[in-house]
């Protein structure tokens, strides 16, 4: 981590666009701010657009706004996040579920600094510097035809990868003793303390989940203890701390369901993990897709999205809605 915070620093000094690369939930968006907080830009806005969470119909006038009269209910102008993050910094979270079509009007923007709000010929200047999180290979998206090798180059000029929380041992505790603190001051205690045992237990787990994984499970733990403990001071013991111990076991078992080819594609086997993966959780949450969001440590939007990708589901909640 000593080693990422060394990057951050360097390139938050510049102004190059960066590509933030990490497993879900390893803090990305950390990351992102961090760089902003760091640059020049920072008394200017950081506009967040999470992409997977867009529904087609609506991403290009997300991104870029629109005029009175563009399509039906665009009752007036409105500004796109382009817009609102004009001399400061647009995070773009998920970029790799943007669409071609997309991808390409992103680039023009990243070339020429100038935007189109949809249904209006004009161009507008902008001044953004642009920064990427992605749990994805894109390199391997750009080989598979799914991601534009020019964005990529546009975007990834200078690469962050922030590490999964099993390689970064030490930070566990130093991340559990912030989130404690975290809780102790929304929670109005007097004080969380982390017993040695229940150190020793976040320390020989994996986190699968990787950061936002060891914060749910810290605020649950403070929950659990507070309701058995008298008085302002909670203490966070091993049996406060409830883990999915079948999780770990699924990749095992998918590549023991999988057929031994010897060729199996690596996007393939993933996608056949995600698929199991959700559909064990949605069984044993008897089908209810905002618990097992809560269960999988995922948004809902990304899961909808996720579970439509792999065929577990025919179209995202409130698509009706959307067009």
């Amino acid at each position: 981590m000593l080693q990422l915070k060394k990057e951050i620093d360097i390139v938050a000094a510049s102004d190059l666009n960066v590509l933030i690369s990490g497993e879900t939930g390893t803090g990305k968006e950390l990351v992102a701010k961090a760089v902003h907080q760091g640059s020049p830009r920072a008394a200017n806005p950081l506009v967040y657009l999470n992409c997977a969470a867009l529904p087609e119909s609506v991403a290009e006038s997300e991104l870029f706004g629109h005029v009175k009269g563009a399509f039906t209910g665009a009752i007036s102008n409105r500004s796109g996040k382009f817009e609102m993050a004009d001399n400061g910094t647009l995070f773009l979270d998920e970029i790799g579920e943007l669409s071609l079509a997309l991808q390409a009007k992103l680039l023009r923007v990243l070339q020429y600094g100038d935007i189109q709000r949809v249904g209006d010929d004009r161009s507008l200047r902008v001044d953004v510097r642009v920064l990427a999180a992605t749990n994805r290979d894109l390199r391997q998206e750009v080989v598979e035809g799914r991601f534009r090798a020019d964005l990529y180059h546009r975007l990834s000029v200078f690469p962050l990868s922030v590490p999964p929380l099993r390689e970064r041992e030490s930070d566990v505790v130093l991340l559990a003793g912030y989130f404690c603190e975290q809780c102790r001051l929304r929670m109005g205690l007097a004080r969380v303390i982390l017993a040695e045992a229940a150190r020793n237990r976040l320390q020989q787990w994996s986190w699968p989940g990787n950061v936002r994984e060891l914060e749910h499970a810290i605020h649950r733990a403070v929950v659990l203890a507070r309701a058995t403990q008298a008085g302002d001071e909670v203490v966070l013991e091993p049996q406060h701390f409830q883990f999915a111990v079948a999780a770990p076991m699924l990749p095992t078992e998918t590549a023991a369901a999988a057929p031994a080819t010897g060729n199996i594609n690596l996007r393939e086997a993933t996608d056949s993990f995600q698929r199991e993966a959700i559909s064990r959780a949605l069984e044993a949450n008897q089908g209810n897709w905002a618990a097992t969001a809560r269960a999988l440590e995922l948004d809902v939007a990304n899961l909808h999205r996720l579970a439509k990708r792999l065929g577990l589901k025919g179209s995202p909640p409130g698509k009706s809605s959307a067009g």
